[in-house]
């Protein structure tokens, strides 16, 4: 939608966190005149001149406004928006009609996201190129008004869903289960993320992600597709970032630990090879990227015992990569948190062969998780905590010189934090 077109509407923001609030200032730089409504809590209320809403939302307040500027984390497939007659558009559908500039370059996937954005970002910026990184690790979208070279936006599926992002190019890391209480399923939950590939100029694919290939056989694209690990391009073999039969950078060679993160790596070199730009430079500075908090943090040794922090791991596939970067044998693991209703069977299965050395079970789903691991007969230690904290306390206890204490929940942190951050630096805290 148009400014000129807002601007004779009778408008609402709905949802005032950081994106809402960005939303806001937007409205009032670009169209002083609007006199638009902020539907939100009470809590949330501050100091701005905005028409503050704090009642309950109800289809027939949204039914008071032409449109509705909805927040990502507003749900669209909750039963009662059927009855809703408005206008509902996002921040991003704003900004790509009114304010698009640069090359957009939109990185999703359900796990990897925030961290390839973020190395593209430094690998641009280091090249000399401006850069803008955008989306949840960076500024919101609507607030990139000055001019640049690459706008870099770490996408996730809830920004993706309306198809209003139109990238230059698009990247699908992976997918698999995450998120099914905002979509509603599984297969809802793919075809939003694929709908950022539908939208896009070109896209970049994972070759070894299953579910990427079940998706562009059910949905194939028109665009220009360029490929990722495979062996023809970029790709991982034994611990090493590879080109086609050269070796550029192996699992010792930079700062971020696994080989889910080198595979990260190889979509960052496809985007480099699209982009026109030399690929030796950026291979360089790949290197000198610093891992980002809560993602395999380590946090520090003490009496022999290294405690990382990896409270990023919101799914148990998240889990099962942060394993394969530790010796499981000496590592006690921290795991359990909301119950987001996710299958963790078959990772208790994937365990067996080669299990922590124990495995403390706590939040929402701690009990659901012990009780598969003791089911299956597991030889490890399997200890239920009623809390993070408890579980912490346990682990101290329990660890000996040259153990790993890994916080890696593979559930989200809603249960007991504000959100995984908080949930990391409270896990920072109780070990120093």
């Amino acid at each position: 939608m148009l400014l000129s077109e807002l601007s004779q509407a009778k408008v609402a923001v709905w949802g005032y966190g950081v994106e809402g609030k960005a939303t806001s200032t937007y409205l009032s730089k670009r169209c002083p005149q609007l006199q638009f409504s902020v539907l939100c809590q009470p809590h949330e209320v501050d100091d701005q001149p905005h028409q503050f809403i704090t009642e309950p939302v109800t289809s027939a307040l949204l039914n008071q406004f032409d449109v509705v500027i909805k927040s990502p984390g507003i749900s669209p497939y909750q039963e009662w928006l059927k009855e809703v007659h408005c206008q509902l558009t996002s921040a991003s559908a704003l900004w790509f009609s009114n304010e698009r500039q640069g090359q957009v370059i939109a990185i999703t996937g359900t796990k990897g996201k925030s961290t390839s954005s973020a190395l593209l970002a430094h690998v641009l910026e280091s090249m000399g190129h401006k850069v803008v990184l955008a989306g949840n690790i960076g500024v919101p979208l609507i607030a990139c008004l000055d001019d640049c070279d690459f706008v870099v936006l770490e996408t996730s599926s809830y920004q993706a869903q309306d198809g209003a992002i139109q990238a230059d190019l698009a990247v699908l890391l992976n997918v698999y289960s995450e998120h099914l209480d905002w979509h509603g399923n599984e297969a809802q939950y793919q075809l939003d993320k694929w709908r950022l590939m539908e939208q896009a100029s070109a896209v970049v694919l994972n070759q070894k992600d299953a579910n990427t290939l079940k998706l562009l056989e059910s949905a194939p694209l028109n665009q220009a597709i360029h490929w990722f690990n495979q062996s023809q391009g970029y790709y991982v073999l034994n611990g090493v970032l590879m080109y086609q039969d050269k070796a550029l950078v192996s699992k010792h060679g930079w700062q971020l630990a696994g080989d889910h993160n080198l595979a990260n790596a190889a979509a960052i070199c496809t985007v480099i090879n699209c982009l026109g730009l030399n690929i030796m430079p950026a291979v360089n500075h790949l290197k000198t990227f610093q891992p980002l908090p809560h993602r395999l943090q380590p946090v520090a040794t003490i009496n022999g015992v290294h405690y990382i922090n990896d409270s990023i791991a919101s799914t148990p596939k998240a889990t099962q990569a942060a394993l394969a970067t530790v010796a499981a044998h000496r590592t006690l693991l921290l795991v359990g948190g909301y119950d987001r209703g996710l299958d963790w069977q078959w990772w208790v299965e994937s365990i067996s062969q080669e299990p922590p050395k124990a495995i403390i079970c706590s939040g929402a789903n701690g009990e659901k998780i012990a009780d598969l691991i003791l089911n299956h007969g597991i030889k490890t230690q399997c200890i239920k905590q009623a809390s993070l904290k408890s579980a912490v306390e346990q682990a101290k206890r329990m660890a000996e010189p040259g153990d790993v204490v890994l916080l890696s929940p593979g559930a989200p942190s809603f249960d007991a934090f504000n959100d995984y951050q908080h949930r990391g630096q409270q896990f920072i805290q109780w070990i120093k």
